[in-house]
């Protein structure tokens, strides 16, 4: 038997450990909590993302998204510059950059939506139109945000890969 094999189990199993909960995470808002929001009316969920989204969620949300997606380009930045870049691994680090970007476009449609808000609006009118205005941007961002991290993640091997394999490259030519 192999003596790598466990350890090559061991990094799918984290690999798909880790694609799992990223997207759970990207779905969960569009997939679980706005059907529930959408039974509970725009008032409530207007209530809710004052205290959420318009709260803690003003400064972690850009911090980690703006935050997120530059060290995403960075990383595709730094692939470009190598000497060593496999074409089969540039698929997925130019594929995570460009989902990050196009979560970044979405977000400029839907947080517009959030920050009216802030206004304190309690028109049942004005909500309903917040609300499904916000739930259409937010799930296509899901749905970006899903297609990035599996780039990301793939990116992550890919790279991984790519590296195993230069400075094996390396030890031999030494």
């Amino acid at each position: 038997m192999d003596e790598r094999k466990p350890l090559r189990i061991a990094l799918w199993l984290i690999i798909a450990s880790f694609l799992l909960g990223s997207i759970a995470v990207d779905l969960n808002r569009t997939l679980v909590e706005m059907p529930a929001w959408r039974q509970l009316g725009p008032e409530a969920w207007a209530a809710f993302s004052r205290l959420a989204d318009l709260g803690n969620g003003r400064i972690l949300y850009p911090i980690s998204g703006i935050g997120g997606t530059l060290l995403t380009l960075a990383a595709a930045v730094a692939f470009r510059f190598s000497p060593r870049r496999p074409m089969w691994a540039a698929i997925p680090v130019y594929g995570a950059a460009l989902m990050d970007i196009g979560v970044m476009l979405l977000t400029t449609q839907a947080a517009p939506v959030m920050l009216g808000l802030l206004h304190g609006n309690t028109n049942p009118a004005f909500l309903q139109k917040a609300f499904d205005g916000f739930y259409r941007w937010d799930s296509f961002r899901a749905l970006v945000g899903t297609l990035g991290d599996c780039a990301a993640i793939w990116s992550l091997v890919a790279v991984t890969v790519a590296l195993v394999k230069c400075e094996g490259h390396t030890a031999e030519t030494s």
